[in-house]
């Protein structure tokens, strides 16, 4: 597979506030790749280096390789939907084709607007969409040009429950058929752990993990993670009933299936006083959870205090 992205040592400032630090990426043809941040971790910042917006401070970056690149193979959503509030739905399409160059296809257009889930035969202008429809047609008018590469910072923004099913139906079945690779923003993690196929995180300006959807599900065993006064005893207590393993001193993980209000009186029952039990392993989110739980220790020196 050819890389479509290749991002080195990117860095961006703002006065002292250090937006993108020192973040390399590697992007191959046919992925779906997840860019997972809380906000202000840097994620818009980092997509608008890529798409030109802003110019970095330091380092470099290439998308496509020169020989595959043309002016519609890369298209992009940046923050809000940009569209012509003053046209129809087809009329942004048409419009976004003579921008491009392009030859206008009306039933490629039509087809176009039925696959974000909006009418063609819709006259109303832009301006009296919903958010979630300027978001539909944003996203038809990055498929005008059918491009191999399509940076979304969060697409999803205004969608209800169906229509983000819609897109992430959407997304699959341009990267199954049409080999279209993503990158994509979201804070949805849940829904975009259904379909993305490998992700990188980011904290602080900085990428603290990468992780295939495949790498992502074999580490995620379901298990509770509990803060306790004792870890040793709680340990001695818990192992007749599940595996249970000591990962600080003062947190155990109880692997398995079992409730957490056993596990609650089990150690009330022994004197093991428990503090917080937090559920993990589940999903993206509860990965995300976990991977800023142990990056904030490793910054306060690995003892999980405040």
């Amino acid at each position: 597979m050819s890389v479509l992205i290749r991002a080195q040592n990117l860095t961006k400032r703002y006065g002292k506030n250090t937006a993108v630090d020192d973040v390399s990426l590697t992007i191959e043809s046919g992925a779906i790749v997840g860019l997972v941040g809380r906000n202000g971790a840097g994620k818009t910042t980092f997509i608008r280096i890529l798409t030109g917006l802003i110019k970095q401070d330091g380092g470099t970056f290439e998308i496509l390789p020169e020989e595959q690149r043309l002016d519609t193979s890369v298209a992009a959503i940046v923050e809000r939907p940009s569209v012509y509030l003053n046209m129809n739905g087809m009329d942004n399409l048409k419009a976004q084709c003579l921008l491009l160059g392009l030859p206008v296809d009306e039933n490629y257009l039509k087809t176009t607007l039925d696959l974000v889930g909006l009418s063609w035969e819709n006259k109303s202008r832009a301006k009296n969409y919903s958010l979630g429809m300027r978001q539909r047609l944003a996203i038809a008018m990055t498929l005008v040009g059918k491009p191999k590469l399509l940076i979304l910072d969060e697409p999803t923004n205004g969608l209800d429950p169906e229509g983000i099913h819609d897109m992430r139906q959407l997304f699959v079945k341009l990267n199954k058929q049409f080999g279209t690779t993503f990158l994509i923003s979201s804070h949805l993690l849940t829904e975009l752990g259904k379909f993305a196929t490998e992700f990188y995180f980011m904290e602080k300006g900085r990428v603290i993990k990468h992780a295939t959807a495949e790498e992502i599900q074999q580490s995620s065993q379901k298990r509770l993670r509990v803060t306790v006064d004792d870890a040793e005893k709680a340990v001695n207590v818990l192992s007749q009933r599940a595996q249970i393993n000591k990962v600080a001193d003062n947190v155990i993980e109880v692997f398995g299936d079992v409730p957490a209000t056993e596990v609650l009186l089990v150690l009330a029952q022994n004197g093991v006083t428990a503090t917080n039990v937090l559920p993990i392993g589940e999903d993206l989110e509860s990965f995300y959870i976990n991977l800023l739980d142990e990056s904030y220790q490793q910054s306060n020196g690995g003892d999980g205090n405040d």
